[in-house]
């Protein structure tokens, strides 16, 4: 189905930098990387590029752990680089990647289908503030979204949503939260925040909705979280012109510890 869209590239590729070679491939290409011995097909050559010197180059999911089999929550898994990456800092992890997006959840599970030796969970459904279903608009594996359509023509799905305490049933160690728009309503909804030790939240801020980042920073300080806040896309004269990226006027990174974490587990 994929190779009917759009002419497919292959690159096979050992480092931990993305190869430079994607940003030569017209975007919306889809194609097949060898990484680290295994296949990892990608709908988005840009897309892979800046995720993976984020994920692999920059390590910013990177978090320490005692016995190396952490539990981890990968929520906005897309194509699966993320559980990719923590699959290579912990072999043993627990994972459960979340990915609405139907055809991101189908490469998703090829790129991660060779994980036969950890408890990997895969689920074909979105984060939400409470149970039910809602539209989803994909975006050619890059930021898709709950509610939100991407242009005035697109054409959404219905997806199953779940709480993020559905997924809170035991401590866990490492949450990301990578939702296009839907994180503040499920840190609010959550009444178990203080079951996860670190979290990551990438944050957008649409010029169509009510800003509310100060919202998902009260629930984490609340909930005894420490914070740390890192800008991703903001206007440079947000006085004088609003620039927007895919309809967003601010994006930041919230690194987020719980600071009560050994007095509750």
């Amino acid at each position: 189905m994929l190779k009917t869209l759009c002419k497919s590239w292959s690159r096979r590729f050992r480092g931990d930098l993305p190869p430079k070679s994607l940003l030569k491939i017209p975007r919306k290409t889809t194609g097949m990387i060898t990484f680290r011995g295994h296949e990892f097909n990608y709908l988005d050559p840009l897309s892979l590029y800046w995720s993976w010197q984020e994920i692999f180059g920059d390590e910013i999911y990177r978090f320490p752990h005692p016995t190396g089999n952490p539990k981890i929550l990968d929520g906005g898994a897309n194509l699966g680089l993320a559980s990719l990456y923590f699959l290579s800092l912990f072999p043993n992890a627990s994972i459960t990647a979340i990915e609405p997006d139907p055809i991101c959840f189908n490469l998703l599970s090829k790129n991660l289908s060779w994980a036969t030796t950890s408890s990997l969970v895969l689920r074909n459904c979105a984060l939400a503030g409470q149970r039910g279903q809602r539209k989803f608009f994909p975006h050619a594996g890059d930021a898709g979204r709950l509610d939100v359509p991407l242009a005035s023509a697109s054409t959404g799905v219905e997806v199953d949503c779940f709480p993020l305490d559905d997924f809170l049933s035991e401590p866990i160690d490492f949450v990301k939260l990578d939702l296009e728009g839907a994180e503040t309503e499920v840190l609010t909804s959550s009444r178990l925040l203080h079951c996860i030790h670190h979290l990551f939240i990438e944050h957008h801020s649409f010029t169509t909705r009510p800003q509310d980042l100060d919202q998902a920073l009260r629930t984490l300080s609340d909930s005894g979280f420490r914070y740390w806040i890192q800008s991703q896309f903001l206007p440079k004269k947000p006085y004088e012109i609003l620039e927007t990226n895919e309809g967003m006027d601010l994006q930041v990174n919230i690194f987020a510890t719980n600071q009560k974490w050994n007095k509750h587990n």
